[in-house]
Protein backbone atom coordinates (compact mmCIF):
# COMPACT_ATOMS: atom_id res chain seq x y z
CA UNK A 1 0.00 0.00 0.00
CA UNK A 2 1.72 3.19 -1.19
CA UNK A 3 0.56 6.77 -1.77
CA UNK A 4 -0.84 6.09 -5.26
CA UNK A 5 -2.66 2.95 -4.11
CA UNK A 6 -4.43 5.08 -1.52
CA UNK A 7 -5.64 7.37 -4.32
CA UNK A 8 -3.60 10.34 -3.12
CA UNK A 9 -0.61 11.99 -4.78
CA UNK A 10 1.98 12.87 -2.14
CA UNK A 11 5.37 14.45 -2.43
CA UNK A 12 8.47 13.08 -0.69
CA UNK A 13 8.00 15.19 2.44
CA UNK A 14 4.39 14.07 2.79
CA UNK A 15 5.42 10.44 2.32
CA UNK A 16 7.85 10.81 5.20
CA UNK A 17 5.02 12.24 7.29
CA UNK A 18 2.78 9.28 6.41
CA UNK A 19 5.64 6.88 7.21
CA UNK A 20 6.13 8.49 10.60
CA UNK A 21 2.40 8.51 11.38
CA UNK A 22 1.94 4.81 10.59
CA UNK A 23 5.08 3.88 12.53
CA UNK A 24 3.86 5.78 15.57
CA UNK A 25 0.30 4.51 15.40
CA UNK A 26 0.90 0.76 14.90
CA UNK A 27 3.39 -1.16 17.07
CA UNK A 28 5.43 -3.96 15.54
CA UNK A 29 3.41 -6.62 17.34
CA UNK A 30 0.20 -5.36 15.74
CA UNK A 31 1.77 -5.22 12.28
CA UNK A 32 3.11 -8.76 12.70
CA UNK A 33 -0.36 -10.02 13.61
CA UNK A 34 -1.85 -8.27 10.55
CA UNK A 35 0.83 -9.46 8.13
CA UNK A 36 1.22 -13.02 9.44
CA UNK A 37 -1.07 -14.74 6.92
CA UNK A 38 0.09 -12.79 3.86
CA UNK A 39 1.82 -14.64 1.02
CA UNK A 40 5.57 -14.08 0.45
CA UNK A 41 4.89 -12.03 -2.68
CA UNK A 42 2.53 -9.72 -0.79
CA UNK A 43 4.98 -9.42 2.09
CA UNK A 44 7.66 -8.37 -0.39
CA UNK A 45 5.35 -5.59 -1.60
CA UNK A 46 4.47 -4.59 1.96
CA UNK A 47 8.18 -4.25 2.74
CA UNK A 48 8.35 -1.28 0.36
CA UNK A 49 5.82 0.83 2.29
CA UNK A 50 8.06 2.06 5.09
CA UNK A 51 11.15 1.20 7.11
CA UNK A 52 9.08 -0.18 9.95
CA UNK A 53 6.90 -2.28 7.66
CA UNK A 54 10.01 -3.59 5.92
CA UNK A 55 11.48 -4.75 9.21
CA UNK A 56 8.29 -6.60 10.19
CA UNK A 57 7.77 -8.07 6.70
CA UNK A 58 11.35 -9.36 6.50
CA UNK A 59 11.03 -10.86 9.97
CA UNK A 60 7.98 -12.81 8.78
CA UNK A 61 9.55 -13.76 5.44
CA UNK A 62 12.44 -15.38 7.29
CA UNK A 63 10.18 -17.27 9.72
CA UNK A 64 9.74 -20.18 7.27
CA UNK A 65 12.72 -21.04 5.11
CA UNK A 66 13.00 -23.93 2.65
CA UNK A 67 16.24 -24.43 0.73
CA UNK A 68 16.83 -27.26 -1.73
CA UNK A 69 20.19 -27.58 -3.49
CA UNK A 70 21.84 -30.17 -5.70
CA UNK A 71 25.51 -30.82 -4.98
CA UNK A 72 27.82 -32.11 -7.70
CA UNK A 73 31.51 -32.58 -8.33
CA UNK A 74 31.61 -29.25 -10.17
CA UNK A 75 29.51 -27.46 -7.53
CA UNK A 76 30.01 -29.24 -4.21
CA UNK A 77 29.20 -26.25 -2.01
CA UNK A 78 25.63 -25.22 -0.99
CA UNK A 79 25.91 -21.52 -1.77
CA UNK A 80 22.22 -20.72 -1.23
CA UNK A 81 22.37 -22.19 2.25
CA UNK A 82 25.49 -20.20 3.03
CA UNK A 83 24.01 -16.91 1.78
CA UNK A 84 20.88 -17.44 3.86
CA UNK A 85 22.93 -18.22 6.98
CA UNK A 86 25.12 -15.18 6.43
CA UNK A 87 22.03 -12.97 6.08
CA UNK A 88 20.66 -14.26 9.37
CA UNK A 89 24.01 -13.70 11.03
CA UNK A 90 24.26 -10.11 9.79
CA UNK A 91 20.66 -9.34 10.78
CA UNK A 92 20.33 -11.06 14.12
CA UNK A 93 16.69 -9.98 14.63
CA UNK A 94 15.66 -12.37 11.83
CA UNK A 95 16.76 -15.37 13.89
CA UNK A 96 14.24 -14.57 16.63
CA UNK A 97 11.35 -15.20 14.24
CA UNK A 98 12.52 -18.50 12.77
CA UNK A 99 9.92 -21.24 13.09
CA UNK A 100 11.16 -23.68 10.46
CA UNK A 101 14.46 -23.90 8.60
CA UNK A 102 14.39 -26.79 6.12
CA UNK A 103 17.65 -27.56 4.33
CA UNK A 104 17.71 -30.27 1.66
CA UNK A 105 20.94 -31.22 -0.09
CA UNK A 106 20.73 -33.71 -2.94
CA UNK A 107 23.59 -35.45 -4.69
CA UNK A 108 23.77 -35.39 -8.47
CA UNK A 109 23.28 -38.78 -10.18
CA UNK A 110 23.35 -40.62 -6.87
CA UNK A 111 26.91 -39.54 -6.10
CA UNK A 112 27.94 -39.06 -2.49
CA UNK A 113 29.62 -35.92 -1.20
CA UNK A 114 30.63 -35.10 2.33
CA UNK A 115 30.98 -31.30 2.50
CA UNK A 116 33.24 -29.90 5.21
CA UNK A 117 31.90 -26.41 5.76
CA UNK A 118 30.69 -26.65 9.34
CA UNK A 119 32.26 -23.32 10.33
CA UNK A 120 30.17 -21.28 7.91
CA UNK A 121 26.90 -23.00 8.79
CA UNK A 122 27.76 -22.75 12.45
CA UNK A 123 27.79 -18.99 12.16
CA UNK A 124 24.31 -18.77 10.79
CA UNK A 125 22.23 -21.29 12.71
CA UNK A 126 21.51 -19.72 16.09
CA UNK A 127 17.96 -21.02 16.63
CA UNK A 128 16.60 -23.41 14.06
CA UNK A 129 13.40 -25.28 14.97
CA UNK A 130 13.75 -27.83 12.15
CA UNK A 131 16.86 -28.96 10.33
CA UNK A 132 16.35 -31.94 7.97
CA UNK A 133 18.99 -32.80 5.39
CA UNK A 134 19.56 -35.47 2.75
CA UNK A 135 23.35 -35.68 2.95
CA UNK A 136 25.75 -36.09 5.86
CA UNK A 137 26.11 -32.90 7.86
CA UNK A 138 29.15 -32.09 9.97
CA UNK A 139 27.82 -30.45 13.11
CA UNK A 140 30.04 -27.84 14.77
CA UNK A 141 31.70 -28.67 18.03
CA UNK A 142 30.20 -25.68 19.86
CA UNK A 143 26.77 -26.55 21.19
CA UNK A 144 25.40 -23.16 22.27
CA UNK A 145 23.78 -22.50 18.89
CA UNK A 146 21.45 -25.50 19.17
CA UNK A 147 19.95 -24.79 22.59
CA UNK A 148 16.68 -23.46 21.14
CA UNK A 149 16.02 -26.20 18.58
CA UNK A 150 12.48 -27.55 19.02
CA UNK A 151 11.92 -29.81 16.01
CA UNK A 152 14.69 -31.93 14.51
CA UNK A 153 14.34 -34.14 11.44
CA UNK A 154 17.31 -35.90 9.85
CA UNK A 155 16.63 -38.05 6.79
CA UNK A 156 18.83 -39.61 4.15
CA UNK A 157 21.81 -39.10 6.42
CA UNK A 158 23.56 -42.17 5.00
CA UNK A 159 26.84 -43.16 6.64
CA UNK A 160 26.38 -40.79 9.56
CA UNK A 161 28.92 -41.87 12.13
CA UNK A 162 27.50 -42.86 15.47
CA UNK A 163 29.64 -40.42 17.46
CA UNK A 164 28.58 -37.36 15.46
CA UNK A 165 24.86 -38.06 15.72
CA UNK A 166 25.10 -38.99 19.39
CA UNK A 167 26.97 -35.78 20.20
CA UNK A 168 24.42 -33.69 18.33
CA UNK A 169 21.44 -35.26 20.10
CA UNK A 170 23.16 -34.81 23.45
CA UNK A 171 23.17 -31.01 23.05
CA UNK A 172 19.47 -30.43 22.32
CA UNK A 173 17.90 -29.52 25.68
CA UNK A 174 14.80 -27.90 24.14
CA UNK A 175 14.05 -30.40 21.36
CA UNK A 176 10.47 -31.65 21.58
CA UNK A 177 10.10 -33.55 18.31
CA UNK A 178 12.72 -35.87 16.81
CA UNK A 179 12.48 -37.73 13.52
CA UNK A 180 15.12 -40.24 12.34
CA UNK A 181 13.28 -42.22 9.63
CA UNK A 182 16.20 -44.10 8.11
CA UNK A 183 18.72 -44.43 10.92
CA UNK A 184 18.88 -47.96 12.31
CA UNK A 185 22.20 -48.28 14.13
CA UNK A 186 22.50 -48.61 17.91
CA UNK A 187 22.65 -45.31 19.77
CA UNK A 188 23.47 -44.49 23.38
CA UNK A 189 22.61 -41.02 24.67
CA UNK A 190 23.51 -39.37 27.93
CA UNK A 191 20.79 -39.83 30.59
CA UNK A 192 20.17 -36.07 30.67
CA UNK A 193 19.94 -35.73 26.86
CA UNK A 194 16.65 -34.70 25.18
CA UNK A 195 14.87 -33.90 28.47
CA UNK A 196 11.96 -32.17 26.69
CA UNK A 197 11.29 -34.79 24.01
CA UNK A 198 7.54 -35.41 23.54
CA UNK A 199 7.43 -37.20 20.17
CA UNK A 200 9.72 -39.54 18.27
CA UNK A 201 9.55 -41.02 14.77
CA UNK A 202 11.99 -43.69 13.67
CA UNK A 203 12.93 -47.34 13.69
CA UNK A 204 11.96 -49.58 16.62
CA UNK A 205 15.60 -50.21 17.48
CA UNK A 206 16.38 -46.51 17.84
CA UNK A 207 13.08 -45.85 19.63
CA UNK A 208 14.00 -48.48 22.22
CA UNK A 209 17.23 -46.59 22.90
CA UNK A 210 15.77 -43.07 23.03
CA UNK A 211 12.41 -43.43 24.81
CA UNK A 212 13.45 -44.76 28.26
CA UNK A 213 13.38 -42.02 30.88
CA UNK A 214 12.04 -39.34 28.53
CA UNK A 215 8.55 -37.73 28.46
CA UNK A 216 7.59 -39.10 25.03
CA UNK A 217 3.84 -39.18 24.48
CA UNK A 218 3.68 -39.75 20.72
CA UNK A 219 5.56 -42.51 18.88
CA UNK A 220 5.74 -43.28 15.15
CA UNK A 221 7.53 -46.52 14.29
CA UNK A 222 8.99 -46.93 10.81
CA UNK A 223 10.41 -49.86 8.89
CA UNK A 224 10.66 -53.21 10.60
CA UNK A 225 7.68 -55.57 10.55
CA UNK A 226 9.07 -57.43 13.55
CA UNK A 227 9.93 -55.86 16.90
CA UNK A 228 11.62 -57.80 19.65
CA UNK A 229 10.00 -58.07 23.08
CA UNK A 230 13.10 -56.45 24.56
CA UNK A 231 12.72 -53.38 22.36
CA UNK A 232 9.01 -53.13 23.16
CA UNK A 233 9.66 -53.39 26.88
CA UNK A 234 12.21 -50.59 26.67
CA UNK A 235 9.77 -48.36 24.75
CA UNK A 236 7.42 -48.68 27.71
CA UNK A 237 9.98 -47.07 30.04
CA UNK A 238 9.05 -43.48 29.20
CA UNK A 239 8.89 -41.08 32.14
CA UNK A 240 5.17 -40.48 31.45
CA UNK A 241 2.68 -42.87 29.80
CA UNK A 242 2.85 -43.16 26.02
CA UNK A 243 -0.43 -41.85 24.59
CA UNK A 244 -0.25 -42.01 20.79
CA UNK A 245 1.15 -44.86 18.69
CA UNK A 246 1.35 -44.70 14.88
CA UNK A 247 2.22 -47.92 13.03
CA UNK A 248 1.04 -46.78 9.59
CA UNK A 249 4.58 -47.03 8.15
CA UNK A 250 4.97 -50.74 8.82
CA UNK A 251 2.92 -53.92 8.35
CA UNK A 252 1.41 -55.09 11.62
CA UNK A 253 0.63 -58.76 12.09
CA UNK A 254 -1.75 -60.09 14.77
CA UNK A 255 1.31 -61.42 16.62
CA UNK A 256 2.95 -58.00 16.70
CA UNK A 257 -0.32 -56.40 17.80
CA UNK A 258 -0.50 -58.93 20.64
CA UNK A 259 3.02 -58.08 21.74
CA UNK A 260 2.20 -54.36 21.58
CA UNK A 261 -0.85 -54.89 23.78
CA UNK A 262 1.34 -56.50 26.42
CA UNK A 263 3.94 -53.73 26.54
CA UNK A 264 2.36 -50.47 25.32
CA UNK A 265 -1.16 -50.78 26.67
CA UNK A 266 -1.37 -47.16 27.90
CA UNK A 267 -1.93 -45.68 24.42
CA UNK A 268 -5.08 -43.65 23.82
CA UNK A 269 -4.86 -43.59 20.02
CA UNK A 270 -3.60 -46.39 17.80
CA UNK A 271 -3.04 -46.09 14.05
CA UNK A 272 -2.34 -49.43 12.38
CA UNK A 273 -1.58 -50.78 8.93
CA UNK A 274 -2.64 -54.41 9.19
CA UNK A 275 -0.81 -57.07 7.19
CA UNK A 276 -4.12 -58.60 6.08
CA UNK A 277 -4.68 -56.98 2.70
CA UNK A 278 -5.51 -60.10 0.67
CA UNK A 279 -7.22 -61.86 3.55
CA UNK A 280 -9.61 -58.96 4.06
CA UNK A 281 -10.19 -58.75 0.33
CA UNK A 282 -11.60 -62.27 0.15
CA UNK A 283 -12.93 -62.84 3.67
CA UNK A 284 -14.35 -59.39 4.43
CA UNK A 285 -13.82 -57.15 7.43
CA UNK A 286 -15.84 -59.47 9.65
CA UNK A 287 -12.54 -61.26 10.11
CA UNK A 288 -11.42 -58.31 12.26
CA UNK A 289 -13.75 -59.39 15.05
CA UNK A 290 -10.82 -61.51 16.24
CA UNK A 291 -9.07 -58.29 17.30
CA UNK A 292 -11.46 -57.89 20.24
CA UNK A 293 -9.37 -59.87 22.73
CA UNK A 294 -6.25 -57.90 21.74
CA UNK A 295 -7.95 -54.50 22.00
CA UNK A 296 -9.19 -55.41 25.45
CA UNK A 297 -5.63 -55.07 26.76
CA UNK A 298 -5.53 -51.36 25.82
CA UNK A 299 -7.27 -49.94 28.89
CA UNK A 300 -7.23 -46.30 27.70
CA UNK A 301 -7.70 -46.73 23.96
CA UNK A 302 -10.12 -44.10 22.61
CA UNK A 303 -9.24 -44.03 18.88
CA UNK A 304 -8.50 -46.98 16.59
CA UNK A 305 -7.47 -45.95 13.08
CA UNK A 306 -7.22 -48.77 10.52
CA UNK A 307 -7.38 -46.45 7.49
CA UNK A 308 -3.75 -47.14 6.42
CA UNK A 309 -4.72 -50.80 5.83
CA UNK A 310 -5.08 -51.16 2.09
CA UNK A 311 -7.86 -53.36 0.76
CA UNK A 312 -8.65 -53.72 -2.93
CA UNK A 313 -12.29 -52.82 -2.40
CA UNK A 314 -11.48 -49.64 -0.42
CA UNK A 315 -14.32 -47.18 -0.96
CA UNK A 316 -16.97 -49.87 -0.55
CA UNK A 317 -18.07 -50.44 3.01
CA UNK A 318 -20.45 -52.77 4.69
CA UNK A 319 -21.95 -50.51 7.33
CA UNK A 320 -23.68 -53.38 9.13
CA UNK A 321 -20.41 -55.22 9.62
CA UNK A 322 -18.56 -52.06 10.64
CA UNK A 323 -21.22 -51.18 13.18
CA UNK A 324 -21.10 -54.71 14.56
CA UNK A 325 -17.32 -54.49 14.91
CA UNK A 326 -17.56 -51.14 16.72
CA UNK A 327 -19.92 -52.66 19.25
CA UNK A 328 -17.86 -55.81 19.65
CA UNK A 329 -14.61 -53.90 20.13
CA UNK A 330 -16.19 -51.51 22.61
CA UNK A 331 -17.46 -54.42 24.66
CA UNK A 332 -13.86 -55.60 24.93
CA UNK A 333 -12.42 -52.07 25.25
CA UNK A 334 -14.98 -49.82 27.00
CA UNK A 335 -12.86 -46.67 26.48
CA UNK A 336 -13.14 -46.90 22.66
CA UNK A 337 -14.90 -43.87 21.16
CA UNK A 338 -13.70 -43.54 17.55
CA UNK A 339 -12.93 -46.08 14.81
CA UNK A 340 -11.72 -45.53 11.23
CA UNK A 341 -11.98 -48.57 8.97
CA UNK A 342 -9.92 -49.56 5.89
CA UNK A 343 -12.87 -48.29 3.81
CA UNK A 344 -11.96 -44.81 5.22
CA UNK A 345 -15.36 -44.73 6.95
CA UNK A 346 -15.22 -43.13 10.39
CA UNK A 347 -17.47 -44.14 13.25
CA UNK A 348 -17.93 -42.23 16.49
CA UNK A 349 -19.67 -43.19 19.70
CA UNK A 350 -22.30 -40.66 20.76
CA UNK A 351 -22.39 -40.54 24.54
CA UNK A 352 -25.79 -38.84 24.74
CA UNK A 353 -27.50 -41.34 22.44
CA UNK A 354 -25.41 -44.30 23.60
CA UNK A 355 -24.89 -45.40 19.99
CA UNK A 356 -22.32 -45.58 17.20
CA UNK A 357 -22.84 -43.35 14.16
CA UNK A 358 -21.03 -42.97 10.88
CA UNK A 359 -19.51 -39.50 10.62
CA UNK A 360 -18.71 -37.34 7.60
CA UNK A 361 -15.51 -35.28 7.41
CA UNK A 362 -17.41 -32.18 8.51
CA UNK A 363 -18.66 -33.90 11.64
CA UNK A 364 -22.26 -34.51 10.51
CA UNK A 365 -23.95 -37.88 10.61
CA UNK A 366 -24.87 -39.80 7.51
CA UNK A 367 -27.27 -42.61 6.76
CA UNK A 368 -25.23 -45.84 6.37
CA UNK A 369 -25.06 -47.29 2.87
CA UNK A 370 -24.86 -51.06 2.70
CA UNK A 371 -22.48 -52.90 0.41
CA UNK A 372 -21.25 -56.43 0.32
CA UNK A 373 -17.82 -56.68 1.84
CA UNK A 374 -16.93 -59.25 -0.82
CA UNK A 375 -17.94 -57.10 -3.75
CA UNK A 376 -15.22 -56.36 -6.31
CA UNK A 377 -14.77 -53.05 -8.03
CA UNK A 378 -16.15 -53.21 -11.55
CA UNK A 379 -18.31 -56.27 -10.90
Amino acid sequence: MDATMMGVELNDAQCLTVDSAWSTFLPNETLAAVFRDLSPSVLAAVARVSRQWRGVAEWLLYSNIFISETLSASSPFPYSTLRCCQTIRLHSHLASGLHKFHIRWKSEHGAHYEPHFDYHLHLGLPSLPEHPTLTPLIFPATDVHYHSLRRVSLSGIGPFTHNRLTHFLNILPAARHLRLPDYHDPIALLPQALPSLTSFSGSPRVAAAILPGRPVQSLVLIGQDYITDLDLSRMALTSIPLRHLDLSSMLVTPTLLRNLSRNLNTVESLKVKLALRHTLHFAGIGLLAALSHLLGAFHRLATLDLSPTHVDYTGLSNSAEELSLCRSWQNACPSLRRVVFPSQTEWAFQEDDNMWVSVLAGGSRRRPAFYSSKKFLGS
